[in-house]
């Protein structure tokens, strides 16, 4: 139903009268396609098989600081962790779960943006604070859940924290959401050094 709806949009685009419906209808068309991938995404993330293997923390610091770069252009992120060394990790996993919370936190932020690594008993800790207005109180009791959203901005699905906390189950891990006493939010995710 898509495709014909798309493919409807481009006829009338020919002979495009109403610009206002067309351009409404090819909005509603993008929406309904996005819909169903964020629905697509959930199942091939839960298929999705761990392959841990070396990262050396360097890479790990300076993907952060490009993330950080790309999603939150003008703010200059903290990012602290190792310098020495490497860890035993599925590396994609990895950068989508820090493409997700960093995504989240440069959106929500006004200034500040923390980024943290951490080795702790056989884990790997990846911290993301903000100083917005934090996460709702029913989501700090229940957990992310699929298409729960923070706002209601038109152009997100509210499946970016629940996907991290999918991805961290999978690796051994969690998510934890607070919202920090000083105000604003702060994500951890952890994942099992393999």
């Amino acid at each position: 139903p898509i495709t014909v709806l798309k493919g409807n949009v481009k006829l009338l685009r020919q002979d495009a009268s109403n610009q206002q419906a067309l351009d409404r209808l090819e909005s509603y068309t993008l929406r309904i396609e996005q819909y169903v991938e964020a629905m697509s995404s959930i199942q091939r993330l839960e298929q999705m098989p761990v392959q841990p293997a070396g990262a050396a923390w360097t890479d790990l610091r300076s993907e952060l600081a490009e993330t950080a770069r790309l999603l939150a252009p003008g703010r200059e992120p903290a990012i602290c962790g190792p310098d020495m060394g490497s860890v035993q990790i599925d590396h994609g996993i990895f950068l989508t779960v820090a493409e997700n919370l960093i995504g989240n936190a440069a959106r929500f932020a006004q200034k500040k943006l923390e980024i943290a690594l951490v080795l702790e008993n056989n884990m790997l800790l990846l911290s993301v604070a903000d100083d917005g207005p934090g996460f709702p109180l029913k989501m700090l009791r229940e957990g992310p859940k699929p298409f729960e959203k923070m706002n209601e901005e038109a152009e997100h699905f509210g499946m970016g924290l629940y996907s991290t906390h999918v991805l961290c189950l999978k690796h051994g891990g969690t998510l934890k959401l607070e919202n920090p006493a000083g105000g604003g939010a702060a994500a951890a995710a952890s994942f099992r050094i393999i």
